[in-house]
């Protein structure tokens, strides 16, 4: 019984580890994103570092771009585009675009869709900085 108790805890203290070091991760993206909607054009290529789950925002009029990444398994991960009016066209009720890509870190992800007007494409490259 003890020996079970005790895996128990050693289980749990992994768990909690394996927790810890993905929330202290952090993320290293290199892109190049083009969206084009309301007659505009616009294109921007640099780098951004994040943490898991959290937004990191370009602001292109007229839109805001937000991006997340958030780890999947082992090399996988999941980026979350979206792409919101200014606040003066989101007042007038102009729709958001979403999308959820999935790529493997260290290897390029090819971005391309549209919805409601709204064309993204591009593509990014995702590094974890402190493995």
């Amino acid at each position: 019984m003890k020996t079970i108790g005790t895996l128990a805890v050693l289980l749990g203290a992994a768990f909690l580890g394996v927790g810890a070091a993905s929330a202290t991760e952090v993320f290293r993206a290199h892109y190049e994103i083009r969206v084009a909607s309301q007659g505009t054009d616009n294109t921007i290529r640099s780098t951004f570092e994040t943490r898991p789950g959290e937004r990191f925002t370009l602001d292109l009029p007229p839109n805001v771009v937000a991006m997340a990444v958030r780890r999947l398994n082992a090399e996988n991960y999941e980026l979350q585009v979206t792409v919101t009016p200014t606040k003066a066209d989101k007042d007038r009720g102009k729709i958001t675009f979403s999308h959820t890509y999935q790529g493997i870190l260290g290897r390029p992800l090819e971005l391309r869709n549209s919805s409601d007007g709204v064309n993204v494409d591009g593509a990014i490259s995702v590094v974890v900085l402190n493995r």
